[in-house]
């Protein structure tokens, strides 16, 4: 088992792939709100590699994440919810606080739950995703933020993603914000760095019925 990750959260999700949403993908292509350290490099959807994430769908249990990823289990548990936060005085979404386990190596049983002829009554989906990241490293002193590389190792950040999602054969898309850890430290941080990055987002107002979870999506879409 890994340690226990732990993160706070908002996330959007729109129907249709990020081409389709030419506003929001330009925005998060092009906006520079903090300084870079490094490379910083900033990817776009078509270099991004695809990978198919597994989950299991538990009706009336949105407060649970059961996937299976490249060979780990992995359980997402929501710890807290911050109901929903106005960001910049525009945009809203549903803030929650979620801590993550992943298992490697586990026993064969465990990769039968995502199995879906394995005829044991659990509604596995299959989620192509191709994903882009942008990292910010929060410093807890200064409050001072910097935007590094993607894959720079970061104790106390934030990640902005967009993501092309494709579940039984239907595109989608979704934006996000996580940092992390998820402590007593991170509300204002976590705020303020939500709020530097939608500054630019001019033509889309993120709205508070396509803000939750994976799991809660999940659930809406293959109802």
């Amino acid at each position: 088992m890994t340690v226990p990750f732990s993160s706070r959260e908002v996330r959007w999700f729109f129907e249709g792939a990020a081409t389709q949403h030419q506003a929001l993908r330009h925005w998060y292509e092009t906006a520079a709100p903090f300084e870079r350290i490094g490379k910083a490099r900033q990817p776009g959807l078509p270099d991004a590699p695809a990978r198919t994430d597994v989950y299991l769908v538990l009706p009336a249990a949105d407060g649970m994440g059961f996937k299976w990823r490249e060979g780990e289990f992995q359980i997402k548990g929501r710890v807290a919810s911050a109901g929903i936060q106005v960001f910049g005085g525009r945009h809203q979404g549903a803030v929650e606080g979620w801590v993550k386990w992943s298992y490697r190596n586990v026993p064969a049983a465990y990769r039968r739950l995502f199995d879906a002829t394995s005829g044991n009554g659990l509604i596995t989906v299959p989620v192509v995703k191709r994903r882009v990241l942008r990292r910010v490293r929060l410093d807890p002193l200064t409050g001072g933020a910097h935007e590094v590389d993607a894959s720079a190792q970061v104790d106390r950040g934030a990640a902005f993603e967009l993501t092309d999602l494709e579940v039984h054969g239907r595109a989608y898309c979704s934006v996000a914000f996580e940092a992390f850890p998820n402590d007593a430290g991170m509300d204002a941080a976590f705020t303020a760095a939500v709020e530097t990055f939608l500054a630019p987002l001019a033509d889309v107002t993120l709205a508070a019925a396509t803000s939750m979870s994976y799991p809660t999506w999940l659930q809406r879409i293959t109802a």
